[in-house]
């Protein structure tokens, strides 16, 4: 046989099984193994992605992954290499603990973006501050507090570290501020018990001070202290039953002492509640 027969023949042979799997009723189809374990797979390795999100910020060690999420240490441990190549988990070199890595706070911002509440303050938020020709930032509530879910550029060029993913502090940042406002103490005690433990520190008394001026004003503000020389004026986005579903911050250098002129404050103020209303806010 040569082989252009050859060749013609196989073509044949791949079109009728082309076919008659198309043929083929969904049952029987289910029943091939390959897809199965696949999927398994993929499950297994969300429950590793599941120890890891309910580890303390600085990360766990591969004991700790194996044993929340039910595997031996090696199985943990190959789900981790192959999440680390890929950037959806990172290893603290220092002290080999695993965290969720960049592209997880990817996935998980592009996931909120989606929602329709957040969505809407983000849209807001980008009307006000392109008229104030500004930069500000979307933050909601993450696993270790306040976290940036939106970053939006305005005409002011600012030099910060802050970004999508940063997790702002509780008794520091005019956002926190908000979170305390409005969030029970049973949600925000435990963070601010980690930032005390790690050195920041705000007097129960003085936190308290800025919570009964954030309630009676509509918004909190902060100047230098989370990124020195910025400026940053915070207002909250709430739903139909009260609850704070994000924060929208206006953000400005320390030195422009007349940015939030009353006029202004009020603009920032409008569109939060303009947010607010449209996912069903009654006040």
């Amino acid at each position: 046989m040569n082989a252009r027969k050859a060749s013609q023949l196989a073509a044949k042979g791949d079109e009728m099984e082309h076919q008659a799997t198309e043929r083929l009723p969904p049952e029987d189809l289910s029943a091939n193994d390959s897809p199965r374990k696949a999927i398994q797979s993929v499950e297994i390795g969300v429950r590793v992605l599941r120890a890891l999100m309910d580890c303390p910020r600085d990360g766990a060690h591969l004991r700790e992954v194996a044993e929340k999420s039910g595997l031996s240490r090696s199985q943990a441990h190959r789900y981790l290499l192959a999440f680390v190549n890929t950037g959806v988990v990172e290893q603290n070199i220092q002290n080999g603990r695993y965290a969720l890595g960049e592209f997880s706070v990817r996935i998980g911002m592009a996931a909120l973006a989606r929602v329709e509440p957040v969505r809407i303050a983000g849209d807001n938020l980008a009307s006000v501050l392109e008229e104030l020709q500004t930069t500000g930032l979307l933050s909601v509530w993450g696993n270790y507090g306040p976290t940036v879910i939106r970053w939006i550029d305005g005409g002011l060029p600012l030099f910060t570290s802050l970004h999508v993913g940063s997790v702002l502090p509780l008794q520091a940042s005019s956002t926190g501020i908000l979170y305390l406002t409005h969030c029970s103490r049973a949600l925000t005690r435990p963070v601010i018990a980690q930032e005390r433990a790690s050195g920041l520190v705000v007097s129960d008394d003085e936190l308290e001070r800025q919570i009964v001026q954030a309630r009676e004003m509509g918004y909190a503000t902060t100047q230098g202290t989370v990124v020195p020389g910025l400026s940053a004026l915070s207002v909250p986005v709430l739903d139909s039953g009260n609850r704070l579903v994000a924060t929208m911050s206006v953000l400005s250098r320390v030195q422009d002492k007349h940015f939030y002129s009353k006029p202004k404050i009020e603009k920032i103020r409008s569109a939060a509640m303009a947010a607010s209303r449209a996912i069903g806010w009654q006040g």
